[in-house]
């Protein structure tokens, strides 16, 4: 009989204590069911409330990315499943749980059959700020209002992210920005600013809110890697400092009725992407999910290109030069047995008669490459060349989705096989669909 572990019977000094426990409690036997009570708890450290704080501060500049989201920054996980094996984690009456400051709230890592199943997720201080918007006139420059913040927005004020601009008919107008630079403070509740020319037929006096990030990439909510059998559903997110939910070398993930969903009353969720998955393999399944108010994608699914070193005619270090990294932080590498395509760098056009299988990988963690050696010659020179794993892509299927009123695109996918089926896609800022290999990344 499997074994079956009681949230309520474990007592720590807060709730994200309790919850290690018990959680710690089930890691015992394989197959174990953690059985969460309805209610809210909270989760939080020091660490993460400093974070916050630094941010809030503008300790971390204008855009925290390059200190918040780099190999070397610290940050405190909540639930932690490194080693679990068919570990359910269930709220069947639902539970809220309620973060405060930033870290990383679940980490699924290392572990395999994990099931995340009936949570919401929400921030105590958002990772943004809102503002009421009062029309004041317009000149040459573009429109100008009085912006009214809900909470006080602190020292980070003169240095915040991004802004979003959200019409009275409550969706992104895209057409109206607002330069963070621009808006120029009284007090930590009290900014003025200016925007460009509305849509056409929107009256600008009407009721109008002002979003601002405050970070863009940092760690996710939910976190997947080097996960196999990994299932997540009916979760809610309505808050994140940086995506929703980040996998990377994860096989077999299944996402089943994921809300990233504004809080009542919001108009924007995670800051960056809903989902993400990098360097994943076997299958990708989203059904039955909503997403709303995101600041990019719902769903980026890919791989990265390496750029090679010869070492030797069968030995070549491959470097992740993506602009940030790759987005978790840890270093792409192929796997034994993965074979490997050389494409040309400025068409990522695969070379038909170059292709190889992995036979070994060494790992530089502190270079940041992976070292590999392969079953047949390199060319003489690899100049102009770039290498892909076409192994760390999945099959992916996206189903019975509705994508509403966000950044960026609706369904991003740089994979080879792929159904998008039944889904509804309004007020996209960019492409509903896109299909596209990308350099960069």
């Amino acid at each position: 009989m499997e074994k079956t572990v009681d949230l309520s019977l474990f007592r720590g000094e807060d709730d994200l204590e309790s919850f290690r426990r018990a959680l710690e409690e089930a890691k015992k036997e394989e197959g174990s069911t953690l059985v969460v009570p309805h209610g809210t708890y909270y989760f939080s450290t020091p660490l993460a409330r400093e974070a916050q704080e630094h941010v809030m501060n503008g300790d971390f500049g204008a855009n925290p990315e390059p200190v918040m989201f780099s190999p070397d920054y610290v940050y405190d996980v909540g639930l932690d499943f490194t080693g679990h094996r068919g570990t359910t984690v269930t709220a069947p009456d639902g539970a809220k749980i309620m973060i405060d400051g930033f870290m990383e709230p679940v980490s699924v890592r290392d572990c395999e059959g994990v099931t995340l199943d009936g949570f919401t997720f929400d921030h105590v201080r958002k990772p943004y700020s809102k503002a009421r918007l009062t029309y004041r006139s317009k000149d040459g420059e573009g429109l100008h209002y009085d912006a009214e913040f809900d909470l006080p927005v602190g020292a980070a004020a003169p240095k915040m992210r991004r802004a979003v601009y959200v019409a009275a008919a409550g969706r992104f107008d895209p057409y109206q920005w607002v330069d963070p630079e621009k808006l120029v403070f009284t007090d930590e509740y009290h900014a003025t600013c200016v925007t460009s020319e509305p849509e056409a037929g929107l009256d600008p006096a009407g009721e109008r809110e002002l979003y601002v990030w405050h970070t863009f990439h940092s760690r996710p909510v939910i976190l997947i890697e080097r996960a196999k059998n990994t299932t997540v559903k009916n979760v809610t997110i309505h808050s994140a400092p940086g995506m929703g939910i980040t996998a990377m070398h994860a096989e077999n993930v299944t996402v089943r009725r994921l809300r990233v969903v504004p809080e009542a009353g919001e108009h924007v969720s995670t800051n960056t992407d809903a989902t993400h998955f990098a360097s994943c393999r076997g299958k990708l399944r989203l059904d039955g999910c909503e997403f709303m108010g995101q600041g990019d994608d719902s769903i980026n699914v890919h791989t990265y290109y390496y750029t090679p070193e010869k070492l030797s005619p069968r030995r070549m270090i491959l470097r992740c030069e993506a602009p940030t990294g790759t987005h978790t932080q840890s270093v792409d590498r192929p796997k034994v047995g993965d074979t490997l395509e050389l494409v040309c760098e400025k068409s990522l056009v695969p070379v038909p008669t170059e292709k190889y299988t992995v036979t070994a990988v060494e790992v530089d963690i502190k270079n940041r490459y992976a070292i590999v050696e392969i079953d047949s010659d390199l060319p003489e020179s690899l100049d102009g060349y770039l290498v892909c794993d076409p192994d760390e892509v999945p099959e992916t299927e996206f189903r019975n989705c509705t994508l509403t009123n966000h950044y960026a695109r609706g369904i991003l996918l740089k994979c080879r096989s792929a159904v998008v089926e039944n889904c509804t896609v309004r007020d996209v800022y960019i492409n509903a669909v896109k299909i596209a290999a990308e350099a960069g990344w």
